[in-house]
């Protein structure tokens, strides 16, 4: 369970870094006046995929035995899940310049609640 342990603990300061760049990234596109493009719809892929990753990681800790001194932090984990998936269904079709924007500012909502899932963790 230790080498469980050291992932999640890991991938969360992963999650935290890349979404923080990802939303930045996205926000100075749409200042520049572009769309979702094909590279920050990939980076939005590997973002879903790490947080993913992330909560498997999580529930294998909870599998084992293991609980978060907060439930809250059970409430983060699952909202990080189901941000972009969501985002993705109401935007794919249409104008893709709001929809950088609004990955954008997701993508921030989630390095958000990683860094309280971090603090709630802990």
């Amino acid at each position: 369970m230790d080498i469980v342990f050291l992932l999640h603990d890991r991938l969360s300061t992963t999650v935290m870094l890349y979404m923080a760049a990802l939303g930045l990234w996205g926000l100075v596109a749409y200042v520049r006046g572009q769309g979702v493009s094909g590279s920050i719809g990939g980076a939005l892929v590997i973002a879903e995929v790490l947080v993913l990753v992330q909560v498997a990681a999580g529930v294998l800790l909870v599998a084992g035995g293991l609980r978060p001194p907060a439930t809250t932090h059970y409430l983060y984990g699952i909202s990080a899940i189901l941000v972009l998936p969501f985002a993705w269904s109401y935007f794919r079709s249409r104008d893709q310049r709001q929809a950088l924007l609004m990955y954008s500012l997701l993508a921030l909502f989630i390095f958000g609640l990683a860094v309280r899932g971090a603090m709630t963790g802990r």
